[in-house]
């Protein structure tokens, strides 16, 4: 029993030293960007583990995976994170790790609390193809429940290793069931079973199980591969308290962030201590979609033309068939008047590491048709004396930083803040921004980025960045006014 106890740990595992580059057993090519938060552990070069972003500073994986590295900085010279790629082959956008934190209670025999996080060096650029995950608090997928797999896991035990990702749809499997197979699974494991030949294989560890939209498991061990029997994940719900402690402690460490958290992917985020925005109240607003996930605001300025934050759209000048446009509605479980998008116009003295000029235009493919509640908004020609005075941001940004989203568009009633004092927080201000502070607890966040400040009807303001999320600094937001020539000579009529 021993020996067959060793085997079934061993088999997922073993990915996290030594097996390279693998894939799911039964599964098939992943389309490019559909899961942006994946991504490939890699030591010395070569694929070893999975893992998934869920914030700008942390990856998610198994305590397995990153055991070597936890308590020994040094040895993290060895390990390169790559996100933003669907192929082994490439090395797509690479991140390296200053601490790996693996669960302290970690059993390395009965592969318990198999969780871990590797807080990396620089904060994730997210864009189309690099995008954080939600993670389940509560267990939302009962047995049968449909899930997905992705990962670079081997073809079959000792099979052949492809170069793209794969993904599997499987299905939650009865926890007492799989008790019955793996006598050391706990209530903080989660399984899946479909059937013989479909399931995880070396070089899956640490990868994310997905059940709408949301990582309910990370992959950690099963008798390989795919030969019948249940694959065991860790059950990402039981661990919320302790993610939520580490994840914080990595948040903490950014001293400055744009607000462009949600900027391509991350799903249906909301205004910080704002409300439910009365339906048809804001007919320029728009959901800026990539794979029909919402990723930033914008606003209608005529019916071929959205006005944007350009960090939402720089990257995806060769993925404009991924991006839509939804106008129309509050919610974002409905797909509103959906429209595809033609080109992105980027203003070309856009700065992405002081964010100025941080201003587009999103073209659309076919015009919009206006309706009581799709309607375009007047732009800001000047903004003089407008300091204290109010204004009003709509969205769908977080409640809190690394909060949930919630459906309903938001709105909330801000401040214009005086210019020198918001240059005296944050150093990158210039004449072309404007900024907003009421009070701690109010404002934008992740996931609002590229939406409208509108004050006296005009849009004065395209949220652009800010120290997260409505914790008593101003947002700054790209001042409207100093690009009315730009935007006139840039508009498709």
């Amino acid at each position: 029993m021993y020996a067959f106890f060793t085997f079934v740990v061993a088999c997922l595992a073993v990915a996290a030293h030594g097996y390279p580059n693998s894939q799911i057993v039964g599964g098939e090519d992943a389309p490019v960007g559909k899961y942006p938060y994946q991504v490939s552990l890699r030591k010395s070069g070569f694929h070893s583990c999975g893992g998934s972003i869920i914030s700008s500073h942390t990856v998610l994986t198994a305590a397995h995976c990153i055991i070597g590295y936890s308590g020994n900085p040094a040895s993290l010279r060895d390990l390169t994170i790559h996100a933003g790629t669907n192929y082994l082959n490439e090395s797509g956008v690479v991140y390296t790790a200053t601490q790996a934190i693996a669960h302290e209670n970690y059993n390395p025999y009965q592969l318990t609390n198999d969780i871990g996080l590797l807080i990396l060096s620089t904060a994730v650029e997210f864009k189309p193809l690099v995008q954080p995950i939600l993670l389940a608090k509560d267990d939302i997928a009962p047995a049968g429940y449909p899930c997905i797999l992705t990962g670079w896991g081997r073809l079959s035990l000792g099979g052949q290793i492809p170069n793209n990702l794969q993904q599997i749809e499987l299905k939650v499997y009865d926890q007492n069931k799989c008790r019955q197979e793996h006598e050391n699974v706990q209530s903080s494991h989660i399984c899946t079973l479909t059937k013989t030949g479909e399931g995880a294989c070396h070089g899956d560890s640490g990868g994310a199980l997905v059940a709408d939209g949301v990582q309910i498991g990370v992959v950690s061990f099963g008798i390989p591969c795919a030969r019948g029997y249940s694959d065991v994940f860790t059950r990402v719900s039981a661990f919320t308290e302790w993610l939520e402690k580490h994840v914080m402690h990595a948040f903490i460490c950014l001293l400055f962030v744009a607000l462009a958290y949600a900027v391509q992917g991350a799903p249906s985020p909301r205004i910080v201590g704002g409300k439910d925005a009365p339906v048809g109240k804001y007919p320029y607003q728009i959901s800026l979609r990539f794979l029909d996930s919402h990723t930033c605001g914008g606003s209608i300025i005529n019916t071929r033309t959205i006005l944007t934050a350009a960090h939402c759209v720089e990257g995806t000048e060769n993925l404009l068939n991924y991006l839509s446009v939804h106008a129309g509605t509050n919610y974002l479980n409905q797909t509103g008047n959906k429209y595809g998008v033609a080109n992105v116009t980027i203003n070309e003295n856009y700065n992405r590491a002081l964010l100025i000029n941080d201003i587009a235009l999103v073209h659309l493919a076919s015009p919009i048709k206006y309706n009581t509640v799709v309607q375009p908004i007047k732009l800001a020609t000047t903004d003089a004396n407008l300091e204290g005075k109010p204004c009003t941001l709509s969205g769908w940004g977080t409640t809190k930083l690394g909060g949930n989203p919630p459906n309903s568009l938001q709105e909330i009633d801000l401040k214009v803040y005086p210019q020198q004092l918001c240059k005296s927080v944050h150093s990158n201000v210039i004449n072309s921004h404007i900024c907003t502070l009421t009070q701690a607890g109010q404002g934008a966040c992740h996931g609002d980025s590229g939406g409208p400040l509108v004050a006296n009807g005009s849009q004065i303001g395209i949220v652009s960045f800010g120290r997260p999320c409505a914790v008593g600094y101003p947002d700054v937001y790209t001042r409207v006014s100093s690009f009315t020539s730009w935007i006139i000579g840039k508009m498709k009529l």
